[in-house]
């Protein structure tokens, strides 16, 4: 009986850790920006803009980022996704005004957008095809335990030591989320597909040209 080889390498672990540490800072946010908005003195309506801009600013860049993914390595547009995510939530903690807050809001939602595109692409790449739902089930409950968590976390921290200094939690998590994809080891460059791609045309066209010389002689 041949022995099953787990799919589960060092790559995709780390991706799936990134991949939580990723949906964990995103859903940390998500209970507090709207009292942290009117906090910062916004009405109710902008306060209300603000919490929905990020989802507005997926919803345009979604086509964008995925067009990205096939021009560009994962790795590098998760960076830039996290870094820009890292950028949002510092910006949310030193935000003078709503105003500044919605800036950030959309800082973060472009980087929340590259993240969730590369993310699922990545860890498709990473694993054989025919393993790809098993991976994508367990990237589904890392994401699942993320949002279980983050948000009662959230409003305990924020409850105890005040909305500024809860936030230093989601910068925490959006961090690690960067350090994690630095030790993954295949950065699913597009080239590689396309290389790949040429082989298996190359090697089709061998097979044709061998089948039809017989019948040419």
């Amino acid at each position: 009986m041949v022995k099953r080889k787990s799919i589960y390498t060092k790559d995709v672990i780390l991706v799936m850790a990134a991949s939580f540490f990723f949906m964990f800072s995103t859903m940390f946010v998500n209970p507090l920006i709207n009292g942290y908005a009117e906090n910062l003195g916004a009405t109710s309506a902008f306060a209300g803009i603000i919490v929905g801009i990020m989802s507005i600013a997926a919803m345009f860049l979604r086509p964008v980022a995925g067009n990205l993914t096939d021009k560009f390595s994962k790795y590098r547009l998760f960076l830039i996704g996290g870094i820009l995510i890292l950028i949002g939530v510092l910006g949310y903690i030193f935000s003078p005004s709503s105003g500044w807050l919605l800036l950030f809001r959309l800082i973060n939602g472009t980087g929340y957008v590259l993240c969730t595109v590369c993310m699922t692409t990545w860890l498709a790449f990473l694993v054989p095809r025919q393993h790809v739902g098993e991976a994508m089930g367990f990237y589904g409950l890392m994401n699942a335990l993320a949002m279980a968590l983050a948000p009662a976390l959230s409003i305990n921290i924020y409850q105890k030591i005040g909305y500024r200094e809860a936030l230093f939690a989601s910068v925490l998590s959006a961090l690690l989320m960067i350090i994690a994809i630095q030790f993954v080891g295949d950065h699913a460059k597009p080239s590689q597909v396309k290389e790949s791609e040429k082989r298996a045309k190359r090697s089709t066209s061998r097979l044709f040209k061998s089948m039809s010389c017989p019948l040419l002689s």
